[in-house]
């Protein structure tokens, strides 16, 4: 087998987790791949247009709670135009800037890519992974690693490695609804501002320290006007959100929901993206007509792929909890701060939130067992795939949160590989001391 072919870890996902695995490994100077079913990296944040790191900070905004690869990151974004930096509990950002920051970086560090790359098949002996199969236009290529990570977003590689995994919640394993989220620009931001100091029942923003409009909310009195009126099309949501990218005039907005069944067939999927595509056309139309500073604003572009929430998780050494999320919890081998509160994005109860116990500014662990996969001895679990039940998931999927499991899973690859052991053996205590030398915040 040519050897070119074989690394130290094998990233299967270049979303954020993916990235912050890969960046990370890199950076230690391990051999690196990353395999890609898109062409492009960045998962959600550039296919999907979720075009802000969530999750880096307090749900308040008020503390920073995940530091390292993500201020790599953020200062490469910076440098090339992306963003403007933090915006209350989030840091937004242009796609294509992302995109070419995200190739850059990645191109610096000497990482293969495997683009438009779907993995089929894993090959495994003594409870070891020694190989994932990547299927391409050119046929099947074999990937040979000493460590793997799956942040697949999918669990493809413990679902291929017939490991155990979980999907959505009760009986019927229902999944969170997905969303097609777009970009609308010339907005006018000044008359928006205008129209919420006059209909404040209408329209609520938020205005970052520069009094420059950071975020719009439409409010479900405006909503409800504009489904009886403007024939609004829009499922399982009453309020529309948009929040500025960092270019003035330019929003994107999230409403648009759609029921996900089964996520692996793509006919399915086709027809959900239809949908959406009509509540995109359905949203900017009303928006031209309802909100003062909308009526020159246009369609920008939507999203090239359906945004998952939940889909396949894979299981761990441990399953956080619904519990874990609300009370805080902490753990002796915590990797990871998150302080997101659970988000469901339910296809019957709508849209709702549970917040921590300890309030918007505090914060739980995510613990290092979460994201070593049971059953094999070289596999890491991390992103939307992480070791959760569905209401863990619902809070820890945020991707700043997804950014921080990947540099420790970059880690830990580094430790196991240098001391011939697998993931269950690493030394936590080493693990976290440096990650806390790279720059996280335990």
């Amino acid at each position: 087998m040519d050897d070119k072919k074989r690394y130290d870890l094998v990233v299967v996902g270049g979303g954020p987790a993916g990235i912050g695995a890969a960046f990370t490994a890199a950076k230690l100077g391990l051999k690196v791949a990353i395999v890609e079913r898109h062409n492009m990296l960045g998962g959600n944040w550039t296919n999907g247009y979720v075009l802000s790191i969530l999750g880096a900070y307090t749900y308040s905004g008020k503390t920073k709670i995940v530091g390292g690869i993500v201020d790599a990151i953020v200062d490469r974004l910076e440098s090339i135009g992306g963003t403007a930096g933090q915006k209350g509990n989030f840091i937004p950002f242009r796609p294509d800037e992302m995109k070419l920051a995200l190739s850059l970086m990645a191109n610096e560090l000497h990482i293969d890519l495997y683009y438009s790359s779907l993995v089929t098949a894993v090959g495994m002996s003594d409870k070891r992974i020694r190989y994932v199969e990547a299927t391409s236009k050119n046929g099947i290529t074999r990937i040979y690693g000493k460590v793997f990570v799956d942040s697949s977003g999918d669990a493809d590689v413990v679902y291929l490695s017939k490991l155990a995994i979980q999907s959505g919640y009760g009986r019927n394993h229902i999944h969170q609804e997905a969303t097609l989220p777009f970009r609308i620009g010339g907005v006018n931001e000044a008359s928006v501002i205008r129209h919420s100091k006059e209909h404040p029942d209408e329209i609520a923003v938020t205005l970052d320290k520069n009094n420059n409009l950071s975020r719009i909310r439409v409010l479900p009195k405006l909503v409800k006007l504009a489904e009886a009126e403007h024939k609004l099309y829009l499922h399982g949501t009453n309020a529309e959100f948009l929040f500025n990218t960092s270019k003035r005039g330019e929003f994107v907005c999230n409403a648009t929901h759609v029921k996900i069944k089964d996520f692996t067939d793509g006919h399915e999927i086709a027809l959900d993206l239809e949908d959406a595509r009509k509540q995109v056309a359905s949203s900017v139309q009303f928006l031209s007509k309802a909100v003062q500073g909308f009526e020159g604003s246009y369609l920008m572009d939507s999203a090239s792929y359906i945004g998952l929430r939940e889909t396949r998780r894979g299981v761990g050494e441990y399953i956080l909890t619904k519990h874990d999320v609300l009370n805080n919890a902490r753990f002796e081998d915590a990797i990871v701060r998150c302080g997101h509160p659970i988000e469901i994005h339910d296809p019957k109860k709508g849209v709702y939130y549970m917040h921590s116990n300890g309030g918007d500014d505090s914060w739980y662990e995510i613990p290092y067992r979460s994201i070593v996969a049971k059953g094999v001895g070289n596999l890491f679990i991390i992103g939307r795939c992480l070791s959760a039940d569905f209401y863990g998931q619902a809070s820890a999927r945020v991707t700043g949160t997804a950014l921080g499991m990947g540099q420790a899973a970059a880690f830990a690859a580094k430790q196991m590989i240098k001391n011939k052991t697998d993931a269950r053996k690493v030394e936590v205590k080493k693990l976290q001391e440096d990650l806390r030398r790279f720059g996280a915040i335990l």
